[in-house]
């Protein structure tokens, strides 16, 4: 048992019988991994929701939040009470930075969560914040393999480029498909996250290098790499797409390309605050 869930459990255990892990601490539980850009599994709040009117529970790293939750929001994973899957989904979209709302609901998706559930779930009027839901739902693929890939694709898109396929599809050596984390297949532009620890080791990495040469020389494909900084310094790897896409005959409109040139700048240009 991992760190993060003993703790939960320990704090379930010691709180009210009506009170609900919830959010990121139960999407941990659910086997998934949310945790905010940056943030450890020590540094995780432990989330529960409690009854509206039931007096807060006063318990060392732990926060709960009033809701009421039905009945079919609710179950029991790991010996705790915890909300469904959906719920946490939704709850995951409300609550967390957007970037990290997209990348939670990908999870969800990839691991069986019905977009039909979350949009019905999230359908009854007065259900907070239900512009930021409709949005993390709007922006998500269940094609992200990673938070990483979820991540880049919303820094790609906040950028005002479109909206890339996830998995694009390209034939490899010997006949097999291999496929690129980010793709525009009409212009045969990718991006690949090497974030994630699946893509370290020299093996790992010299095996990542001779796919994307067979990608380049024999398929004609530009594939960019997004290496760890990209999250943190986006603008060299966005003006690298841009350029690629021009050049392979892409044609924006006016305000897209103004939109993109906009974003661009204020990411080489950040506005500084005075220190007073």
């Amino acid at each position: 048992m991992d760190e993060l869930t003993a703790r939960a459990l320990d704090v379930i255990r010691a709180a009210p019988p009506d009170f609900v892990v919830a959010r990121s601490t139960a999407a941990w539980l659910w086997g998934l991994d949310v945790l905010p850009s940056g943030t450890g599994r020590a540094d995780l709040t432990i989330e529960l929701l409690r009854p509206p009117g039931h007096p807060p529970f006063d318990h060392p790293g732990s926060e709960s939040f009033e809701a009421t939750l039905p009945p079919g929001h609710v179950t029991i994973e790991s010996g705790v009470r915890v909300t469904t899957p959906a719920r946490t989904a939704l709850d995951c979209a409300r609550w967390l930075p957007r970037r990290d709302a997209v990348a939670a609901v990908d999870q969800f998706l990839r691991r069986g969560v019905a977009p039909a559930d979350l949009a019905a779930m999230a359908a009854p009027a007065g259900y907070r914040r239900s512009r930021r839901v409709a949005g993390a739902l709007a922006a998500a693929d269940d094609g992200a393999e990673s938070p990483g890939e979820s991540r880049a694709r919303m820094v790609i898109l906040d950028a005002g480029f479109p909206r890339p396929r996830t998995q694009a599809p390209a034939m490899g050596p010997n006949g097999r498909w291999v496929y690129i984390d980010l793709g525009y297949e009409d212009l045969r532009v990718g991006l690949e996250y090497d974030g994630e620890r699946h893509h370290s080791g020299t093996a790992a990495r010299a095996r990542d290098e001779r796919r994307l040469r067979w990608l380049r020389d024999r398929m004609g494909w530009e594939v960019i790499p997004l290496r760890r900084d990209f999250l943190a310094r986006p603008a060299p790897y966005l003006e690298a797409l841009l350029t690629a896409m021009l050049e392979r005959g892409w044609c924006p409109a006016d305000t897209t390309m103004d939109t993109i040139a906009a974003h661009l700048f204020r990411l080489r240009h950040p506005i500084r605050r005075a220190v007073r």
